[in-house]
């Protein structure tokens, strides 16, 4: 179910139990630490020395907020497992799990940074959906992708989203006993709109999105441990979102090269047009430890199909739409008239024939791929898309290649999230879709 926010004169339902977006752990309200607010109060046993103090509360104020030992009101909630920091209304705010898994430089970031840019819009256009930061904190990464491609002053500066790394801000460090176990940092954003029986009273989830450095995803020894659970949030994801990037496999790129001279092709002057961005991985074996992982933290058998969303999200489309003429880049969105009234509803069975037309050219040139997609997965679609719309460019000045802000024309960058959201939230009704396409995928219980 999804959390109702009533007018403040109502009482407040809990989430019990409510799980941890940090380290997945499950706990009943009453048990959540507060954060010190004051200065004095400094020092974790979990998280060291300079973090503020995790306490179990005995005094509150009047508006409800723990006092520290200072008498200092706090403002912070922690999760009493692992020390780190909630955000904001995980008390009383259902919670959805996606996550983002993709070959090291396939375009995991630059999807994420086109992809929530174009959301925030669309979903507050269309859909009269508010889609905002529920920490901004935790989400300044993505900020800063965002910031980097779509809100430099100098729009025509050549710019470049820094590959993620395998540690980082993206990560935190916690003390367990003598051990330290390192967590990645969930990007949390919230998702509400207006009830459409009561003008007073608002629906609204969490969207928690996981978005690991490829390197994790490799079939590595210690990629992922006990003391390095990088990329279990796939246990409690309700869709997984696969970056396939075509480009990387050389058979792919050979048939590109007949008609387009893109330097991710390794077309032209390899020096002046940045080769460096021509790779090749072998992304099937990336999917098949993802696969692998997926059934062990599942307990899953080795016969026994995923059910839940697999979304196959196809990148750098601006390259190969050629081969799949028919794919409207028209954003799937029409309109149906209700009681006089026009609202905006997702076209799912053009996602579907779009992911059949993508699915079809990449079996006939990548059959390995989509043969272990589809004997994984019984809910797996393919979705196009390309997070700038154009060719990378070169700057022979600052022997810099990357992407002009004044030319970034993204294709379908928001398409994926939508097809998510309708998908794998607790609360679907956040998009109407078309009625001859009612979405009925299976949500995972905790």
């Amino acid at each position: 179910m999804s959390a109702v926010i009533t007018p403040a004169s109502k009482r407040r339902s809990l989430l019990n139990p409510v799980v941890c977006p940090r380290c997945w752990t499950q706990f009943p309200p009453e048990d959540v630490l507060w954060i010190s607010e004051s200065q004095e109060l400094l020092g974790d046993y979990k998280l060291g020395e300079t973090e503020p103090t995790r306490f179990l509360p005995t005094e509150f104020n009047a508006s409800g907020f723990a006092l520290d030992l200072k008498g200092f009101p706090c403002r912070h909630l922690a999760c009493p497992h692992c020390h780190l920091r909630l955000p904001t209304g995980a008390l009383e705010t259902p919670s959805s799990f996606m996550s983002i898994v993709g070959a090291p430089a396939s375009g995991k970031s630059y999807f994420l940074a086109s992809s929530i840019w174009t959301l925030r819009k669309t979903l507050s256009t269309n859909f009269s959906v508010s889609f905002q930061d529920a920490d901004p904190e935790m989400n300044a990464p993505i900020q800063r992708y965002e910031s980097v491609h779509f809100l430099n002053e100098n729009q025509n500066k050549i710019t470049q989203i820094d590959k993620t790394e395998v540690e980082g801000n993206l990560y935190n460090l916690v003390r367990h006993g003598d051990e330290n176990v390192v967590y990645p940092r969930p990007f949390v954003f919230t998702v509400t709109k207006r009830s459409s029986r009561d003008p007073k009273t608002f629906h609204a989830e969490n969207l928690n999105l996981y978005d690991n450095a490829g390197e994790s995803w490799l079939p590595a020894l210690n990629a992922d441990s006990a003391l390095y659970p990088a990329t279990r949030h796939i246990a409690k994801s309700s869709c997984i979102l696969f970056i396939y990037d075509p480009t990387q496999d050389v058979r792919f790129r050979s048939v590109c090269r007949e008609f387009s001279d893109d330097p991710q092709l390794g077309v032209g002057d390899a020096d002046a047009l940045g080769a460096r961005r021509v790779t090749d991985s072998r992304q099937e074996l990336v999917l098949g430890e993802m696969i692998k992982r997926v059934r062990h933290f599942r307990q899953m058998s080795n016969t026994q199909r995923y059910e839940l969303p697999l979304i196959i999200v196809v990148s750098k489309f601006d390259i190969w739409r050629r081969l799949t003429p028919e794919i409207d880049t028209d954003l799937p969105i029409d309109y149906r008239e209700s009681n006089g009234r026009r609202h905006d509803v997702l076209r799912l069975d053009k996602i579907k024939a779009a992911s059949e037309a993508v699915r079809k050219v990449l079996a006939e040139r990548t059959p390995e791929f989509t043969r272990a997609v589809e004997q994984f997965a019984s809910n797996a679609v393919y979705i196009p898309f390309s997070a700038t719309g154009v060719s990378p460019v070169f700057d022979p000045q600052t022997r810099q290649t990357g992407f002009r802000a004044s030319q970034l024309k993204p294709i379908w960058a928001e398409v994926p999230m939508l097809y998510a959201l309708t998908q794998a939230t607790q609360y679907r009704c956040f998009i109407p879709v078309h009625p001859k396409a009612t979405p009925s995928a299976a949500r995972p219980r905790f």
